[in-house]
């Protein structure tokens, strides 16, 4: 049995940085990286990033 395979062109992530004053700002089902980093993504595919402003 042979398997075919198709590729496709890959595309960035939309991305946008959205800076915060206070944690009761992040959407309750952000992540985290390893280094630290809070993100988020929308249905539609975006993905957020939170800086904290201290």
């Amino acid at each position: 049995m042979s398997t075919s395979r198709q590729l496709s062109e890959s595309r960035a992530i939309p991305t946008k940085t959205v800076l915060i004053n206070d944690t009761t700002q992040l959407p309750h089902d952000y992540c985290t990286t390893p280094g630290g980093t809070l993100f988020s993504t929308t249905p539609g595919g975006d993905d957020a990033q939170f800086e904290m402003d201290i």
